[in-house]
């Protein structure tokens, strides 16, 4: 276990217990945030982060990021390049032009599915659920922490007993599961009431039934389907 994803984790656990929200979601923002400040900051002229960018190229939602962040001219430099080897990739038609426009459409294929940022969050992302898990085990603190949690989206709660399960035995997990089942089924059932709250404000009939925190049900259950984080 890399001891140095403990910080990170209990941190966002810590936050979210007070504040409510995902700890995993928080923890995903964070390490998009940094990706995108090292990119166009210190890790620019990186040659094995150069390298990387230019054969890995940037999803769409991460190049909207690092436009809206305003610094051009470290985004033109990592452009120049990336484009200058998807260009190399190209495949001249030759004397076999469907070989070769084949192996290019390929070659392009991989170059539109792959993200740099995307591949960067998805390897720490990962060590931290697995550091959660190894946390829960380790310190009852941090046990403590777990239970106070508002809930978790559930593409994170289903990664985060996936990995439970992985490192977990019997009663160990009985207990793990038990408790996440508790902090989760409650936060489920509270952003349905909210939910069916909100609809009835738009019956007449439930014209003098306050709405109050309701007004944000929509938003709230689609962050608990899809989580806080947005994905590409």
């Amino acid at each position: 276990m890399e001891q140095i994803y403990t910080i990170p984790v209990n941190e966002a656990f810590e936050k979210c217990a007070i504040e409510g929200g995902c700890p995993f979601c928080t923890l995903e923002k964070q390490l998009e945030d940094n990706e995108i400040e090292l990119i166009l900051g210190a890790s620019m002229m990186e040659p094995d982060v150069r390298r990387k960018t230019n054969e890995m190229g940037f999803c769409r939602n991460h190049f909207k990021i690092m436009f809206s962040a305003g610094k051009k001219l470290p985004l033109a430099l990592i452009l120049e390049s990336h484009l200058k080897e998807v260009g190399d990739s190209l495949s001249k038609p030759g004397l076999m032009p469907a070989i070769s426009g084949a192996s290019t459409a390929k070659k392009l294929s991989n170059v539109s599915d792959s993200c740099y940022v995307c591949s960067r969050i998805e390897y720490n992302f990962t060590r931290m659920v697995d550091t959660a898990a190894y946390l829960w085990e380790t310190d009852e603190d941090f046990r403590r922490k777990c239970k106070k949690q508002e809930g978790f989206c559930i593409p994170h709660a289903a990664e985060y007993l996936t990995a439970a399960k992985a490192r977990m035995k019997g009663k160990v997990f009985a207990e793990f599961y038990g408790k996440i089942y508790d902090v989760q089924s409650k936060h489920m059932e509270g952003i349905s009431e909210k939910l069916s709250r909100f609809v009835k404000s738009f019956d007449y009939r439930y014209a003098n039934v306050p709405i109050d925190d309701a007004r944000d049900a929509v938003e709230k259950t689609i962050e608990l389907i899809c989580g806080e984080y947005p994905k590409r």
